[in-house]
């Protein structure tokens, strides 16, 4: 075969490649958006569903249970088990606040979840980390990555080590080594006041 003609089939493949790409997108792009048509998003006041988490505060957030035991193993066993939760449907959170496990809640149908003051990552991943959701914790420990600074670094390891999030401790690590000088007299000065506490 020519040089010509390999060139010319090459640069065919890579139109097929393309083509075959975009038309992947665009249905994964139908799929997704037919799925969130249904107008009652976890989000809203107006959503209803089998089992309802409360909150600290007292706040009410439903879901479908077949939506969260899907995604959670720690729910499936507590809703196949022999529980008050598998009687009367409710999940009691009281460490967490409603708009977080609001989100929770929409990212288990969606796979969406927008960090905000009101719901911050810090929060969130230990809601994850408590129904074992892992590709929450693992969007949580992105979030949190991105957030690593001189200033929180102490808080991102405690949190690092409190949920088990690998990543996040990884990153702290590197933040450490690369930043020494600057972050080793701020985890001193927690380390002494953490032993203060323990001897109060």
């Amino acid at each position: 075969m020519s040089k010509s003609r390999v060139l010319a089939r090459s640069k065919l493949d890579s139109a097929l490649d393309k083509r075959v790409l975009v038309a992947t997108r665009n249905q994964m792009s139908n799929k997704l958006r037919f799925l969130r048509e249904y107008d009652s998003s976890p989000l809203s006041k107006e959503f209803r569903g089998d089992i309802k988490f409360v909150g600290s505060n007292g706040e009410e957030v439903y879901a479908h249970k077949f939506i969260m035991i899907g995604r959670s193993l720690v729910l499936r066993r507590m809703f196949e088990g022999d529980t008050k939760e598998k009687e009367n449907g409710i999940v009691q959170c009281p460490d967490t606040s409603g708009p977080v496990l609001r989100s929770m809640v929409n990212f288990c149908y969606t796979a969406e979840i927008d960090f905000t003051e009101e719901v911050p990552a810090k929060e969130v991943i230990k809601i994850a980390h408590m129904f074992d959701i892992q590709y929450l914790k693992a969007v949580c420990e992105d979030e949190l990555i991105h957030l690593i600074s001189t200033d929180c670094v102490c808080d991102m390891s405690m949190l690092a080590r409190k949920y088990d999030a690998k990543e996040l401790n990884g990153a702290v690590a590197d933040f450490f080594r690369e930043c020494f000088d600057d972050v080793y007299p701020l985890f001193a000065e927690r380390l002494c006041a953490l032993k203060e506490y323990m001897y109060i």
